[in-house]
């Protein structure tokens, strides 16, 4: 009589944590823009501890800090050109 194989361990992958504290496009201080995300509200906003820059988007279930993020820097940019758009 043989032995039962065993199963070999199940290898989890780890999930890559996204940031959640940024670089301020205003006073350029590392880790100074918080990100809160209000998903009942349905908003992400964005506020800066040194200069009070702050920044608010509606968002969804699938938003992350970093979209907020990317969107304030994406506003700013157009607002820098002249461009008309959603300033916040």
């Amino acid at each position: 009589m043989g032995r039962r194989a065993k199963k070999a361990p199940v290898q989890t992958k780890k999930r890559q944590v996204l940031m959640k504290r940024f670089k301020c496009p205003f006073c350029a201080n590392d880790n100074a823009v918080e990100c809160k995300m209000e998903h009942k509200k349905g908003t992400g906003n964005l506020t800066c501890r040194i200069c009070d820059a702050s920044f608010q988007m509606p968002i969804h279930h699938l938003h992350e800090p970093v979209d907020v993020f990317s969107e304030w820097l994406d506003a700013c940019e157009s607002a820098e050109r002249g461009e008309p758009g959603e300033e916040g």
